[in-house]
């Protein structure tokens, strides 16, 4: 999303004196901050409110503006946040179309070699814990992935087994039962993630299918102008907000 958005303030400074134009350095600085913050801390989370569906507090607070001059100010999203995905990473393709960002579990289960490099995974909502916006709670995922880690024998006597059709590992076993292909002959259950509990033989199974496998990575329109909304805020207000800026510089 990296890009320069500029407005000269030249026409303003025709016709101060030598000491008035000293004042002008403080008074960007003070304006470019105050610019910084309202468009990270105020307009951008209101556009995001109305472009995307229930917007979490971490993406509406994810932008963050960094003064490094008198005349400039840094609008960079969080990255490299440890838990969850990055902003400036899943953000992106609604700026500008195209293939969705590939979150974490999905790049885990890769990683792993439980699914193949062309499957991805896409919540089944209605069998998942929702969070209070609607959205697949974090933990979910923390569960599925630990869940699919470990082997079937390895489980606690009555705890949910997690298991994946297909799951491509040597010797990978999927809740006690082995599926390497994705045949329809030889897979009794769709391709998914799943989740089960209790024991077929005593007729108590409990399954769930909590995550489906799309075979191409999901799109995503463009839908939020990240820049070209920036650069219409910056036009609309720099001007007014170095003006009040160097009103008070003067004093």
């Amino acid at each position: 999303m990296a890009a320069t958005i500029t407005h000269n303030i030249d026409h303003f400074l025709k016709g101060l004196d030598l000491y008035t134009r000293t004042k002008v350095p403080k008074a960007a600085r003070v304006a470019i901050g105050r610019l910084g913050f309202d468009v990270a801390k105020k307009f951008v989370p209101d556009r995001m409110n109305m472009v995307f569906e229930n917007p979490n507090l971490f993406t509406l607070k994810s932008l963050k503006p960094t003064v490094v001059s008198d005349y400039e100010v840094a609008l960079n999203f969080k990255k490299d946040v440890g838990k969850g995905n990055d902003p400036a990473r899943y953000l992106y393709p609604s700026t500008v179309g195209g293939p969705a960002y590939e979150t974490k579990f999905s790049r885990y289960l890769h990683a792993a070699g439980i699914a193949p490099a062309n499957y991805y995974p896409v919540p089944v909502r209605s069998n998942l814990r929702l969070n209070s916006y609607g959205k697949p709670s974090q933990g979910e995922y923390t569960k599925a992935w630990n869940g699919l880690q470990k082997r079937y024998g390895s489980q606690t006597k009555g705890a949910y087994r997690y298991f994946s059709v297909p799951d491509m590992r040597a010797g990978g076993q999927s809740g006690g039962m082995r599926f390497r292909s994705v045949s329809a002959r030889r897979n009794p259950l769709g391709n998914g993630i799943y989740r089960v509990k209790g024991s077929s033989a005593k007729g108590t199974l409990d399954l769930q299918l909590l995550f489906t496998y799309a075979k191409s990575k999901p799109r995503t329109p463009r839908i939020f102008d990240y820049q070209g909304f920036v650069a219409k805020v910056v036009e609309r207000r720099a001007e007014g907000t170095f003006r009040r800026a160097f009103k008070e510089a003067l004093g």
